[in-house]
């Protein structure tokens, strides 16, 4: 009993010196000690989960470049179906004056009719007497007149009231326009009459006109009215230009009315 409790006792104190000894030798300084005390506590526990190490970085990846635009589809020209070919139009034909109709049935172009006093021409002597009636019709120029300035033709008749000499005629008949309405004109052709071609007889009162067929020209000067009408001083002459024998020439002058279609 007395040796067992003499063992604890015993014990106790030496513990104690040992450690008094230890905690003097850690005092002492990191040179003398037995353990870091630093060192112990920065040292992570090391029971703790272990973070996975980083993964090592990735190479940076070169910058993209922007692809190139692709080209655009280039479409096909659609081919066109060739024409065919159209025959050659025919030239136009010359406009008509602004009062000018197209011609009644498409020949007729114009209607004239005048009063004339018989044999009164400064070409010629008086012989015949008496007022003529004058009836002429124009018609549209047709296409082959054009390289002569597109003359209307032209056919008439001037009878005689005093029973001398008439005549029937046909031609050309060439117009020109001046100031707004006013025109010149001028005629050729040929002219076919009842006169007397001879005579002997003293005193006699009629023409001797050498031929049966006669040249014939006129000229007239007028002014067109209310879109269609005109009226125009008118001078004609015939003769036979001396081919006969005889040529004394017959000249009317007077006044006409035209209206035209």
């Amino acid at each position: 009993m007395g040796g067992a409790s003499v063992k604890p006792f015993l014990i106790g104190p030496a513990a104690a010196a040992v450690l008094g000894v230890c905690v003097s030798s850690a005092m002492a300084g990191p040179s003398t000690s037995l353990y870091d005390r630093d060192r112990f506590l920065s040292e992570s526990y090391p029971l703790a989960p272990q973070a996975a190490p980083a993964p090592p970085p990735r190479p940076a990846a070169p910058p993209r470049s922007k692809p190139a635009p692709k080209p655009k589809p280039v479409a096909e020209k659609r081919k066109r179906r060739p024409l065919p070919e159209l025959a050659a139009e025919p030239a136009p034909r010359r406009a008509p004056p602004p009062d000018e109709g197209r011609g009644a049935g498409g020949f007729l172009s114009e209607i004239r009719v005048g009063l004339l006093a018989h044999d009164q021409g400064p070409f010629s002597s008086n012989k015949e007497d008496g007022p003529d009636v004058n009836l002429e019709f124009l018609f549209v120029s047709p296409d082959l007149l054009d390289v002569i300035w597109s003359p209307r033709p032209h056919i008439g008749f001037t009878g005689n009231t005093a029973g001398d000499t008439s005549q029937a005629y046909l031609g050309l008949t060439w117009e020109w326009g001046f100031w707004r309405r006013a025109f010149a004109e001028f005629s050729f052709g040929g002219a076919v009459h009842d006169g007397e071609l001879t005579t002997n007889m003293v005193g006699r009162t009629k023409k001797e006109l050498g031929c049966r067929i006669l040249f014939r020209q006129s000229v007239a000067i007028g002014y067109k009215f209310a879109g269609r009408h005109s009226v125009m001083a008118h001078l004609d002459h015939m003769s036979n230009a001396g081919i006969c024998d005889e040529n004394e020439g017959l000249e009317n002058v007077g006044i006409r009315y035209g209206y035209r279609f």
